[in-house]
């Protein structure tokens, strides 16, 4: 039998939970109007939250939905600030118990597992052969995921961890937010979680019961990696009558198994044998960004730090791949007129200050009052 949890309620609902879940919740947005309206009357807001919590009146709010097109489209269904407090509230006390359950290998909003984990861990697994060997890659990923978790099967998963009564009617709540017995919302907390829970179950299937040595899972992004073709025609094959008649999901039509004579396309980066190249796309979108972020420092409506926020994270990702001259193409004319600086610099200084440091010939000091 797992191993299950009881008494967590007194600690999920408490007070102090739920203050550092507001402070969470309002990490990145506290210029959001939603978030001010909310500290406002932040004790009372609490409280009420805690009494509903309590009373299991809690409803969550309708969703905000929107559309994304990148990289392809997306129907995100974002929750209100009150809601996210609940989630944050929930995921403090019960995600890292249903994590500690999770394959080390498998990856996604986890503390310390991220895309790039899970890109290393690939490149790792692709270095371990031989340089003579043709490798090949199962590159799996699920049809409509998050639209087709089923809710039945996700609470009798929720069961084989959590016992407490209180936690999985809220558990339960939450799962069935948008009042159908399939899907979840892309966009909440809660959401990510799940999707993990999910696939757990394939994850030990894939690990423990078929011994799947090279086998990695990103969300519903999943990766083998043999220099066996037939191994991995059969891993494919039985994989698919795994998630047809347990989770009830059904295994994208696009899933193949490919050579990597090309490189893996995987957790944002084109992954090769003796390096790492940056996603097309990725680059694409931090040009957009961080130009639209430049007109707009430029024209007073957002703080010098939203713009220099989105450069350092793009010079962040770069860090880790052969990016020097894909990301000098895209930056290397933007011009940043900084009150600190007393001339029109340009992104090289960010750049040479980021890639060499102060220890190198060519690291400017101009360039401390950009960064």
């Amino acid at each position: 039998m797992p191993k299950t949890y009881n008494n967590l309620w007194p600690s999920l609902v408490s007070f102090e939970n739920l203050y550092t879940a507001y402070h969470v919740a309002r990490s990145g947005h506290r210029e959001h109007m939603e978030v001010h309206r909310f500290e406002k009357n932040l004790e009372e807001n609490l409280i009420n939250i805690q009494n509903h919590l309590i009373w299991h009146s809690w409803t969550p709010d309708p969703f905000l939905e929107f559309v994304v097109h990148e990289p392809k489209e997306r129907r995100i269904q974002a929750p209100t600030f009150r809601d996210r407090v609940v989630h944050h509230a929930y995921y403090q006390i019960v995600g890292p118990l249903f994590e500690r359950k999770f394959i080390s290998h498998t990856y996604a909003c986890i503390p310390g597992r991220g895309p790039l984990k899970a890109a290393e861990k690939a490149h790792e697994y692709i270095r371990s052969f031989p340089k003579e060997k043709r490798v090949y890659v199962i590159y799996g990923d699920m049809k409509g995921y998050f639209p087709s978790i089923d809710h039945a099967y996700l609470k009798e998963q929720t069961r084989r961890t959590i016992k407490d009564p209180d936690v999985l009617w809220l558990g339960d709540t939450l799962i069935d937010a948008n009042g159908l017995e399939t899907g979840l919302g892309i966009g909440a907390l809660p959401s990510q979680l799940y999707a993990g829970v999910n696939l757990d179950p394939f994850d030990h299937y894939m690990k423990d019961d078929l011994g799947v040595k090279r086998y990695i899972r990103y969300m519903d992004d999943w990766v083998v990696i043999s220099d066996d073709k037939q191994y991995l025609e059969r891993i494919l094959a039985l994989a698919k009558d795994f998630l047809t008649g347990n989770p009830k999901l059904v295994i994208n039509p696009k899933t193949r198994i490919i050579p990597l004579t090309h490189g893996l396309d995987y957790c944002g980066y084109r992954i090769f044998r003796n390096y790492l190249l940056p996603r097309k796309r990725n680059l694409k979108r931090a040009k957009k960004r961080i130009y639209s972020l430049n007109d707009r420092y430029h024209a007073g409506t957002i703080p010098y730090s939203k713009l220099k926020s989105s450069v350092m994270s793009l010079l962040g990702y770069a860090s880790h791949c052969r990016a020097y001259k894909s990301v000098d193409s895209i930056l290397s004319g933007l011009v940043i007129r900084h009150p600190e600086v007393s001339y029109e610099d340009t992104f090289d200084l960010l750049w040479w200050q980021a890639a060499t440091g102060p220890s190198h010939s060519s690291y400017d000091p101009r360039a401390q009052a950009l960064l």
